[in-house]
């Protein structure tokens, strides 16, 4: 039996992302009605379904939070990567304004697996200060976090590689096993935890399988039926494109975690390379192999003309 109510919408934040769209739709297949807050309506016309209430809100705006959250019972939390001052201001409005409107319970997606000893990685400092702030809040609540996400071949800029040179160049290197995961994976993750009223726990989401750099270029290769190269790309030039694409500043945030990575290689081992092991909640998920999202996705990588790829 279902512990959500299925005639309340639960908040899906940031619904207009990869992210948040995946929990939309993740909703939506369970017949679970949607409230998806985004910043702006008119750029989110592709959540305009039956089933799904779009509203506006700001996490900079404590008011506009709590008009979203007005009637909720639970939601999905996202906040997303900024300075640790926005980021912090963020959660503490989301929080308020969840137990401002009696939320019950809800679930905290974070950008990366945990780190269990503090280091001033930016990234890892931010997620930490967020996981403080809700423990706190006195809330129930459980946390979806990913290794890395295979949807980071549909960025413009990868997809445009895979499509047109057959190549797959993330900022990490070749020799580094991953047990990459996916956003429709992690999104099934905390639905179903929230379903089974599964909190208090910390879930890492992987996939069924660690692979390198070679390896996952092999299963990308089955899935499309041709063949894909792995090249690692420079941390520079990385840190340029998000930069280029989400503002000055951004590349340096989002790199920060690469680059803690490529110098500690037994923490990336930690972090990135174990296979999903399924906590209490979890206990039946089956995570998605390489080669399996790829066959799912394969329409997306068959078009490379500049209207096809676009930002997803």
């Amino acid at each position: 039996m279902s512990a959500i109510n299925s005639s309340s919408p639960i908040l899906v934040y940031l619904a207009n992302g990869v992210q948040g769209g995946a929990v939309v739709r993740a909703a939506l297949r369970r017949g679970l009605k949607v409230r998806a807050l985004v910043r702006d309506r008119e750029r989110a016309r592709a959540l305009a379904v039956p089933g799904v209430d779009i509203v506006e809100g700001d996490l900079r705006d404590s008011s506009s939070l709590r008009m979203a959250s007005a009637g909720v019972a639970h939601a999905v939390l996202q906040i997303p990567i900024g300075s640790q001052d926005e980021m912090r201001a963020a959660a503490e409005n989301a929080l308020s304004a969840s137990i401002a409107c009696g939320l019950r319970s809800f679930i905290l997606r974070l950008a990366s697996a945990s780190r269990p000893v503090p280091c001033p990685e930016p990234s890892f400092v931010a997620n930490a200060m967020v996981e403080d702030m809700v423990r706190r809040s006195g809330m129930p609540f459980a946390v979806v976090r990913p290794t890395l996400y295979l949807d980071n071949l549909l960025k413009p800029s990868a997809r445009r590689e895979i499509v047109r040179h057959g190549v797959f160049a993330p900022p990490i290197a070749e020799s580094q096993p991953i047990a990459w995961t996916s956003v429709d994976d992690c999104a099934e993750a905390a639905l179903t935890l929230l379903e089974r009223g599964a909190y208090g726990g910390d879930h890492r989401i992987a996939g069924p399988e660690s692979v390198t750099g070679e390896e996952l270029a092999l299963r990308v290769s089955a899935g499309l039926g041709r063949r894909i190269v792995y090249r690692a790309q420079s941390l520079d030039e990385f840190e340029g494109e998000i930069d280029a694409a989400m503002g000055p500043g951004t590349g340096r945030l989002v790199a920060s975690r690469f680059r803690f990575f490529a110098a500690h290689r037994d923490e990336a081992e930690t972090m990135l390379s174990g296979s999903l092991v399924p906590q209490p909640g979890l206990e039946d998920f089956q995570p998605t192999g390489v080669e399996a999202w790829v066959r799912r996705h394969k329409e997306d990588f068959q078009d490379d003309s500049p209207a096809s790829i676009r930002e997803r």
